[in-house]
């Protein structure tokens, strides 16, 4: 099986770890990672780590976990390589799910299958709420949902 995951992974937190976690579930050796572009990060108007430095993360969480090594690319599209390579699998998060079924709408126009997309749910933090990279950067909560303010 072969499995794509995309993201902007900054700061790398524990539902990033479910969606890096599910997609080695479902493709092992065969999972694409795609870690988005320093110009697509910052669109969203937020700081983040530069991408050698975000995916270098990225890896070395997979790396002490699973042994593997697998291949990083950057992201200059929300589609990354999914509209010209065959997946079996896209893996993706509530929020982006819209981006999955928008990927298989365009795969469908050009006359390619589309791809299964399997949504990971939020993990949430202590307070209920899921854990997200503008909550951690506001100062809310730290990466692993422990509540930091009252």
């Amino acid at each position: 099986m072969k499995v794509a995951l995309g993201g902007t992974f900054e700061p790398l937190h524990e539902g990033h770890k479910a969606l890096i976690d599910k997609a080695i579930e479902l493709g092992g050796e065969n999972t694409l990672i795609g870690v988005t572009s320093d110009e697509m990060a910052r669109k969203r108007l937020r700081s983040v780590l530069p991408f050698h430095l975000r995916a270098e993360n990225v890896r070395q969480y997979i790396k002490l976990k699973y042994g593997l090594d697998l291949p990083i690319i950057k992201l200059r599209t929300p589609y990354g390589t999914t509209l010209e390579e065959d997946f079996d699998y896209l893996v993706v998060s509530p929020e982006t799910y819209p981006v999955g079924e928008e990927i298989n709408q365009i795969r469908v126009q050009k006359g390619l299958r589309p791809i299964t997309v399997v949504k990971v749910d939020f993990v949430f933090s202590q307070d209920g709420k899921p854990i997200s990279a503008t909550r951690i950067k506001n100062g809310e909560i730290d990466r692993y949902g422990v509540l930091l303010c009252d």
